[in-house]
């Protein structure tokens, strides 16, 4: 499959009915093959899990998003149990719990083999993902269409929260300035 194809299901996660998880929180997810796909802020639960930008501190992963670690932790059972994750795939709030779920795969010795994030929050303030991932092979493809903002936050005010991977830069900015209107999954799959 192609990067578009990965932006296509992180697409449907948001309209098809969860497989795991509730629609109305903050946390849920399909599976399609082997790839597991989790959807973005669209509703109260995500915007609440979004703006809790504490820190918790989470042993072999390190310091994390306690909003997103926590959404994760509520679907955790669910996703452990399906029986062969290759890829996990998300769009913002999607990509980071995308990027969360990976490291936990990992961590259980069944690291997926990539990860397609699309948009992704930062997730943690230090480097144990980003080095867990790289030490178990998984690939990660982290994109930001144009200046989207969101790949921006929580902002380093703080802690200095960073990304487990490098962005990919697609597509043409909408604005000239950091904007949420490159945010969109449908500009995501025009860019690619």
């Amino acid at each position: 499959m192609t990067p578009r194809d990965y932006a296509l299901l992180a697409q449907r996660a948001y309209t098809t009915l969860p497989l795991i998880g509730l629609e109305a929180s903050a946390a849920r997810a399909i599976t399609e093959g082997n790839a597991v796909a989790f959807p973005g802020t669209n509703n109260g639960a995500c915007w609440r899990t979004d703006v809790e930008v504490a820190i918790t501190r989470v042993e072999g992963l390190g310091y994390l998003h306690a909003g997103f670690w926590q959404a994760l932790c509520s679907i955790v059972g669910p996703l452990l149990a399906l029986p062969c994750v290759d890829v996990t795939v998300g769009h913002s709030e999607g990509a980071a719990l995308a990027l969360l779920h990976a490291a936990l795969l990992c961590q259980i010795g069944r690291p997926p083999r990539e990860v397609y994030a699309f948009e992704p929050p930062r997730v943690s303030v230090d480097g144990t993902i980003a080095a867990l991932l790289q030490a178990r092979g998984v690939q990660l493809h982290l994109y930001r269409n144009g200046l989207d903002i969101v790949p921006l936050v929580p902002p380093s005010l703080v802690h200095t929260w960073q990304h487990p991977a490098p962005l990919i830069a697609i597509g043409k900015p909408s604005l000239p300035v950091p904007n949420v209107a490159d945010h969109s999954i449908d500009r995501v799959i025009a860019a690619l």
